[in-house]
């Protein structure tokens, strides 16, 4: 990768990506102003219960197919809006990872004011940005780039559903979209000032498969079990479960029953997600309407 050494450190106006805007984004511009006259719904039903299973979507988290003609803007009180792209193209799930709580609270932002955003890497090298009412992240000048993430979203603001707003543990804000954004004044990494920079290589984007979301759903949502996910690929042997993420990945996922005294490998990685509380879940909600999840 090329080293740079000259971060960015002025302030400017709602930084917008150097790129003209896509067809889709010239179309969407013209029946939407930010923030305002979203499009309503465009999707089934039978698809909304698809994602609910293909995502493994905890049904405590009372995920809720909109009423016909509702927009992404129209969240009953109590509930936040989700973005279907998200999970398909995003790898987004549900419970949310600590990392993304901290990105979103750095940044002052709510998970439903994040448009393309999701595919992008959130590193140093990306800066925050807003167009038509949504927030996202363009590329720093001079940076390198360490992800590919695809292009073509497509009419992804007809797509969406409500979860309630408790399954989002973290007290995120609700950024105005007309405010100023600060140009952010972070350095950016080397190999001669970091040892593992030398390490990043360039990846793509994928999409996780069921057998993914279903090691992932197990190590955070069955707490109770003593057992733990295995990896095995080539041999008889244990290989670390993030091999199963890479395209090339050919083995297989087992249970594997822990020992006397010994814990289930899901309770440790349990900390590193946002999760729920039962009750918080669990409490009744009054009636109306919300703004994307807008407190």
């Amino acid at each position: 990768m090329t080293e740079h050494s000259n971060p960015l450190s002025t302030t400017v106006e709602n930084p917008e990506p150097p790129s003209p805007m896509t067809a889709e984004e010239e179309e969407e511009a013209e029946v939407n102003s930010p923030g305002k006259n979203l499009p309503v719904l465009k999707w089934t039903k039978s698809v909304f219960e698809t994602l609910l299973t293909n995502t493994q979507m905890p049904p405590e988290y009372g995920a809720m197919y909109p009423q016909e003609g509702d927009t992404a803007g129209d969240p009953p009180t109590g509930y936040v809006t989700m973005f279907v792209d998200f999970f398909g193209d995003c790898n987004f799930q549900l419970p949310l990872t600590v990392f993304v709580f901290e990105v979103l609270e750095y940044y002052q932002l709510r998970n439903s004011q994040l448009s393309l955003a999701w595919r992008r890497g959130i590193l140093a090298v990306f800066q925050l940005s807003v167009s038509l009412g949504f927030f996202s992240f363009r590329q720093r000048d001079h940076t390198p780039k360490l992800m590919i993430p695809p292009k073509g979203m497509m009419k992804w603001k007809t797509k969406f559903f409500y979860v309630k707003a408790a399954a989002i543990t973290a007290t995120l804000q609700f950024r105005n979209v007309t405010g100023t954004i600060i140009t952010e004044n972070i350095s950016v990494p080397r190999a001669d000032t970091l040892d593992w920079f030398s390490r990043l290589w360039i990846i793509g984007w994928f999409k996780l498969d069921n057998r993914q979301l279903w090691v992932l759903r197990m190590m955070i949502g069955r707490l109770s079990w003593k057992a733990r996910p295995v990896l095995r690929e080539k041999n008889s042997e244990e290989d670390p479960l993030w091999r199963m993420f890479f395209p090339d990945f050919k083995g297989k996922v087992e249970i594997l029953t822990c020992g006397a005294g010994e814990e289930g490998w899901n309770r440790t990685i349990i900390s590193n997600f946002g999760m729920p509380d039962e009750a918080a879940l669990n409490a009744v909600l009054p009636e109306g309407k919300g703004d994307l999840g807008a407190p």
